[in-house]
């Protein structure tokens, strides 16, 4: 192997390691998604900290600055109740007389130096000076008294009470008089002391052993009582005490910071996990908005936390999630970002996290059946949103008494309040989020539905036959969608933008032509083509110049996906023109999802059916006849891309022909002197019901039925449109 191949693999290595290590754009979305919340999640933690925390917080051996009360029931030993009994116990027991070994060799010593005479050497002057008045007869009495007596009790008792009621006893025993006896006394009371030793060792441990047998001092608090007066001093069971309710402290809360951000990074795996199996990817810009979103709220329960809002904000994930993303998506965000806010808001204690998740899984299916119907009105959201406050609070009481929390009263008021505050806040920016994400509400969908948006209007007044064919469109999209569980509104709001792109040239298109030549027929197949092709282009440029939701511009460049203008190609071919198909096809994509390939079948079947020069006999052909324009996209591979069912392809040809059945019923109406000549033969019963009527009147229907199939003759096939 040469050097250069060598540096060539070498080269090829290491990028292939790098490239492990890149990320696509779908992964960083994810990661801007998490660290958009990490950063909120840190820096709410800290403000809240600086602002607030630090200064209104306890700390230990200074008063507190407010009054604490136990959010939860607990037991707690009371330290100083116990420490002041265990004291009491101890201090009773004063002093531990003990004989010192090396002492009591020391009594024997001088016991030796008594019975040798050697006096000067054990007792003071004093002593001597007494025993030296003695005769010599009383004074060896004394000294053998002593001696005697002295060895009995060392060898007797180590009491030193004891031993000296020993030492009278014995004196009482002898022969010597009351002086002789004192005297005696004085010196076995010098000789004998140093036997007997207090021992502070001994003290202490009878001391600890003594207070360890006196109980715990137990305490019991119950929800709501007061923990710390204000003003009183912390003192560090205080402070304990405080730190198992949950309350933080004066210190920076790394541990509170440290358990949030750890929350954030393992649920935030939750929902892009549900989102990689959703039909439709969402876009940067959406899980942005998700973002977004929950830092607001986060936000405002810390800001209402303040002012005794409790875990109200998951009114507002519920209002805006609901309203713009899939329904399996906002449940586990209004789920896990409602329990997130709470920590935030009001820390880690477990009663307060329990209480957080209930409130928030509660919010998450409420919120699903309340707005499972697409609101028609700010005014509905509003009294969902209410509604689901006033659930709330009924909730949250129940809980507080399930679980024995802290109730207070004005918790019902709060849910009331604020029930109506993040109503109004959930109405009042969900325009915003929808015009600076580009997120679509039921709300929005209806506003570009209606009438009187200009690109409607203008299809209106420009384009009437493009108008007409698109609330078709519209109709049976909707319809089939109604069927099939989707979105209806987005669908419809689809189905009335995709054809603006005709409004550039109008003219051009056979439903917008009057009674007369078709001008394709002078113009060049190719030309023809283009022109056609041409208005998924253009309706992508009046949707960019009219800042058209993005999801309503898929329906315009998709709902013709990569077919072909057969029609003109083939004219193309017979006039002996160099062509390709491809010049013909449209530039497509191919329906990336459903709602965008229900608009394209229900845009072939309705441009099929209106092309057709006559009335079809039986639904059965219509079926037919429907079913056939629908295969012929599926054997085009146009519906590649979505996952339509067997099943859901006869519920959209059902609802197809539901809607035709009721748009090109019969009109077929009997002859009026058909109904006379019946009412003569039933025998005159109903003569007096028959009116006369004109000639004119009764040739209407079939001039009508006449005029109606002239206008179809005069309609070009699908491939015009």
């Amino acid at each position: 192997m040469t050097d250069g191949e060598r540096k060539s693999r070498l080269k090829d290595s290491i990028t292939a390691v790098f490239s492990k290590f890149s990320f696509r754009r779908e992964n960083r979305q994810y990661i801007i998604f998490r660290a958009i919340l990490l950063c909120v999640a840190t820096l709410l933690v800290s403000v809240n900290w600086y602002m607030f925390d630090r200064r209104e917080n306890y700390q230990i051996g200074i008063p507190s600055e407010k009054t604490y009360f136990a959010l939860t029931s607990a037991r707690y030993e009371d330290r100083a109740a116990t420490l002041e009994l265990r004291q009491r116990a101890a201090s009773r027991i004063i002093d531990v007389m003990v004989q010192d070994e090396k002492i009591a060799s020391e009594v024997s010593r001088r016991l030796e130096l008594l019975e040798k005479g050697e006096l000067k050497q054990l007792f003071n002057a004093p002593l001597l000076n007494i025993y030296n008045k003695q005769g010599s007869a009383s004074q060896k009495s004394i000294v053998d008294a002593a001696l005697d007596i002295g060895r009995r009790v060392r060898d007797e008792s180590t009491d030193r009470e004891q031993q000296t009621t020993l030492v009278w006893k014995y004196l009482k025993e002898t022969k010597l008089s009351q002086s002789e006896r004192n005297v005696a006394f004085q010196m076995l009371d010098v000789v004998l002391n140093p036997s007997l030793q207090s021992d502070g060792e001994m003290v202490q441990k009878l001391r600890e052993d003594v207070a360890a047998q006196i109980p715990a001092v137990i305490k019991e608090i119950r929800p709501g009582s007061v923990l710390v007066q204000k003003g009183q001093v912390v003192t560090p069971s205080l402070a304990k005490l405080l730190a198992s309710q949950g309350y933080p402290d004066a210190a920076f809360p790394w541990k509170h910071l440290i358990f949030i951000l750890g929350a954030i990074s393992i649920w935030s795996f939750w929902p892009v996990w549900i989102a990689s199996g959703l039909r439709e990817k969402l876009s940067m810009r959406e899980w942005i908005y998700i973002a977004v979103v929950l830092s607001v709220v986060w936000t405002l329960e810390v800001v209402f936390a303040r002012f005794g809002g409790y875990s109200m904000a998951v009114l507002g994930l519920t209002g805006w999630l609901c309203l713009t993303l899939p329904v399996s998506l906002s449940f586990h965000i209004i789920f896990g970002g409602g329990v997130i806010s709470v920590i935030i808001a009001f820390g880690t204690n477990p009663g307060i996290v329990c209480l957080g998740c209930i409130l928030a899984a509660f919010a998450a299916g409420i919120g699903r059946i309340l707005f499972i119907d697409p609101p028609n009105h700010r005014i509905t959201i509003w009294r969902n949103l209410f509604f689901l406050g006033l659930c709330l609070g009924a909730a949250s009481i129940c809980i507080h008494w399930g679980l024995g929390l802290y109730f207070d009263y004005n918790l019902a008021l709060g849910a009331v309040l604020f029930s109506a505050i993040w109503g109004t806040i959930v109405v009042a920016l969900l325009p915003l989020w929808e015009n600076v994400f580009d997120v679509l509400s039921p709300l929005r969908l209806l506003e570009l539905s209606h009438p009187s948006q200009p690109l409607i209007k203008r299809l209106q007044m420009e384009a009437p036959g493009t108008y007409n064919h698109v609330l078709m469109v519209g109709t049976l999209a909707e319809a089939a969608a109604d069927k099939l569980h989707m979105n209806g509104l987005l669908v419809r709001a689809g189905a009335y933008y995709h054809d603006i792109g005709k409004l550039k040239n109008p003219q051009y298109f056979v439903e917008n032509q009057r009674h007369g030549k078709n001008i394709h027929d002078s113009l060049p197949p190719t030309l023809s083509g283009q022109l056609l092709i041409s208005h998924v282009k253009e309706g992508l440029d009046i949707a960019a110049q009219t800042n058209l939701p993005k999801a309503l511009r898929r329906f315009i460049s998709e709902h013709h996906g990569t077919t072909s203008q057969r029609y003109f190609y083939e004219k193309a071919k017979a006039l002996g023109e160099n062509v390709t198909e491809e010049q013909f096809r449209y530039p497509g994509p191919r329906p990336q999802s459903r709602e965008t390939a229900l608009v394209m079948l229900a845009d072939s079947v309705e441009a099929a059916i209106k092309a057709r020069s006559k009335p079809f006999e039986s639904n059965r052909e219509l079926s037919d006849f429907i079913n056939q324009v629908i295969r012929s996209k599926v054997e085009s591979n146009q519906l590649n891309d979505v996952d339509f069912t067997m099943k859901e392809m006869s519920l959209i040809t059902e609802a197809f022909m539901e809607v035709f059945q009721a748009t090109y019923h019969s009109r077929e109406v009997k002859n009026i002197n058909e109904i006379i000549k019946e009412a003569k033969l039933k025998g005159g019963e109903h003569k007096e019901e028959a009116v006369p009527m004109t000639a004119e009147a009764s040739a209407a229907p079939a001039g009508r039925e006449k005029e109606e199939e002239e206008d179809d003759k005069d309609e070009d096939n699908d491939t015009l449109r």
